[in-house]
């Protein structure tokens, strides 16, 4: 019997890594790929953790996603995640997490700058904006007044150029305001500025082909929304920098 005292001891230490894993990652979240290339995407797989494994979640449509740099690797509503840029360097890295109620995982991604890019042009009548390091790849950020509408149009890179900017095309958009949430509807809250810049006030008005801006960046000298479009398997993108109208 003297023998055995030892058993206690590594159930204690079996529950207590059960414990931690129970704490540190409720929710197991994985990738088809973790390594993209420029353009390429890959499909978030989010499970529950167990004591013994994993579980689907209770109420899959309700997981919400957020990237650690939008610039570098998008993420849109269904979990799709898409590499965008990687600052310039050959390779970078990005960290998109999954919120499912109070549960929340996270999965990193290596990104390296070689891939075959956007196969979608995103073209937009306004002048391009000032490089900065931070931009995304491959599709340079243009100057936007605010309370402006500008024009513009999605095409596919085929030879007949294909127009897909209405929605009704399959196309669907997503917008970033900073805090790599999509579509996040009051991007303030973790930017910590820019109140009057969200969905509501930054419009896509796919059927004209207009891009709405915010009346107003109140004091801020420039804000940069990133809008993301899919249509199958083909995406582009465009950063927009709003700054102050013209006096």
């Amino acid at each position: 019997m003297r023998r055995l005292w030892w058993i206690p001891i590594v159930v204690l230490i079996l529950i207590a890594a059960l414990w931690i894993r129970l704490w540190a990652s409720p929710l197991t979240v994985s990738a088809s790929s973790t390594t993209l290339r420029i353009g390429e995407t890959a499909q978030l797989m989010v499970a529950r953790t167990t004591w013994f494994g994993t579980e689907p979640v209770s109420h899959p449509e309700q997981t919400a996603y957020v990237t650690s740099s939008e610039s570098k690797a998008v993420v849109e509503p269904d979990g799709r995640v898409t590499a965008v840029g990687t600052r310039g360097r050959p390779e970078e890295a990005a960290r998109v997490a999954a919120f499912n109620g109070r549960l929340e995982g996270a999965v990193y991604f290596s990104l390296r700058s070689d891939g075959p890019g956007p196969t979608l042009d995103f073209d937009v009548d306004a002048p391009a904006a000032p490089a900065k390091p931070a931009a995304a790849c491959c599709s340079a950020p243009v100057d936007v007044a605010e309370g402006q509408r500008i024009k513009f149009r999605l095409t596919r890179r085929n030879p007949s150029r294909t127009d897909l900017t209405r929605r009704s095309t399959g196309t669907r958009y997503t917008v970033f305001f900073g805090s790599g949430v999509p579509n996040d509807p009051n991007p303030a809250i973790i930017v910590g500025y820019g109140e009057e810049i969200n969905p509501a006030t930054f419009r896509i008005d796919d059927e004209h082909g207009l891009i709405e801006t915010p009346v107003s960046i109140g004091q801020l000298q420039h804000f940069t929304v990133l809008i993301f479009a899919r249509n199958g398997a083909d995406v582009g993108w465009r950063e927009i920098r709003l700054v102050h109208k013209p006096t």
